[in-house]
């Protein structure tokens, strides 16, 4: 077995969530103890009592565009566009239907885009329109782009946009949303504020890491897709901060996770002299990997043979368990068994 299959599980098809909890902190969370190799059962609004006075919560504020656009080639023939990143004069984008180089796709708004590269399905599109006319019909024609194992949900667009979407959500590049976050509400930030647990954030634009899968090119260079991020100065001070006065940066999501690591020498070398941070990560979080940063996290259940889980069990591991990737499918298999929702409208678990 090689190490991609080594990390499947089999998942019942009514286990994936189609729709959010209601409230978003009504969704369950499972708490894993490393420290005590012990797992518990909770909601998520219960979260406040794995939380000490003086941890740091990081999130990842990128807000999520209607990036699923539907258009018809000029030859003829429907295609399906799922923009990824803003590529200065074109677009990365995820392309459904037959295309070749040149051709010419009419959208609404008259909106008309031409395909400059290609490479299988993804491509590079010039659009016709740009800056502030290019995101106005963005924002009348396209549609949220949810994954597509989420099937039959009852919500409607104007729903989707607003469910699909973090509370604190505040800077406009994500073709997927970071998930961890959707199940804080604002009054639940606001309690753990008044709790002594500090909350920040970083931004990190989801685009086509979360949607490739797993290749054996992956395992050998050590890299995913580059995704850029940003973290503000504020950021930087406050975990500089935490870690001094003994308190846990706990990451809610892979992105965070993803964002810190891949600064953690920046950010320690710089503990003097504390400025933004801008970048771009490729970075492959494996068992074996060594967290220089990140103490906890909160995360989804994600998908089988998937970069993610491997982060999640890379965490588990660097915090004292043998084998990360045994004990996450063992965690998994007591979640399928408890009838946890899983994926992106799914419960959460947290890693102490």
């Amino acid at each position: 077995m090689n190490m991609i299959d080594s990390y499947f599980y089999k998942l019942p098809e009514k286990l994936i969530a189609n729709e959010p909890a209601k409230p978003r902190d009504r969704s369950r969370l499972l708490v894993f103890n490393s420290a005590e190799d012990k797992i518990v059962d909770e909601v998520f609004f219960g979260l406040i009592n794995f939380l000490k006075k003086g941890d740091l919560l990081v999130l990842n504020d990128s807000k999520v565009f209607p990036a699923r656009i539907f258009g018809t080639k000029e030859t003829g023939g429907k295609i399906e566009v799922l923009l990824l990143e803003d590529c200065g004069d074109s677009w990365l984008a995820m392309v459904g239907g037959k295309t070749k180089l040149g051709d010419k796709v009419l959208f609404q708004q008259n909106l008309e885009g031409e395909i400059v590269e290609k490479n299988g399905k993804l491509a590079k599109i010039t659009f016709n329109q740009r800056g502030a006319d290019f995101w106005q019909t963005i924002e009348e024609i396209g549609k949220t782009p949810i994954p597509p194992y989420i099937k039959n949900t009852k919500l409607s667009e104007r729903k989707l946009r607003n469910e699909y979407q973090t509370v604190y959500s505040n800077n406009y590049g994500s073709a997927a949303a970071p998930t961890a976050g959707l199940h804080f509400s604002k009054k639940q930030i606001g309690e753990l504020l008044d709790h002594g647990v500090a909350v920040k954030y970083i931004n990190l634009n989801i685009g086509l890491g979360t949607f490739a899968p797993l290749t054996p090119e992956n395992l050998l260079t050590k890299k995913l897709h580059s995704e850029k991020f940003q973290i503000p100065s504020s950021t930087i001070r406050k975990i500089i901060q935490t870690k001094k006065e003994g308190g846990r940066v706990i990451a809610v999501g892979t992105t965070t996770v993803r964002t810190l690591e891949s600064a953690a020498k920046t950010i320690i070398k710089n503990e003097d002299k504390i400025t933004n941070i801008a970048g771009s990560t490729e970075i492959f979080v494996q068992p074996g990997f060594k967290f220089k940063i990140v103490d906890s996290l909160i995360t989804n259940f994600h998908l089988p043979s998937s970069s993610l889980m491997m982060l999640v069990a890379a965490l588990i591991q660097d915090k004292g368990i043998n084998d990360g990737r045994e004990k996450l499918l063992e965690i998994y298999k007591y979640a399928i068994n408890k009838k946890y929702r899983f994926y992106s409208f799914g419960d959460a678990m947290l890693i102490l």
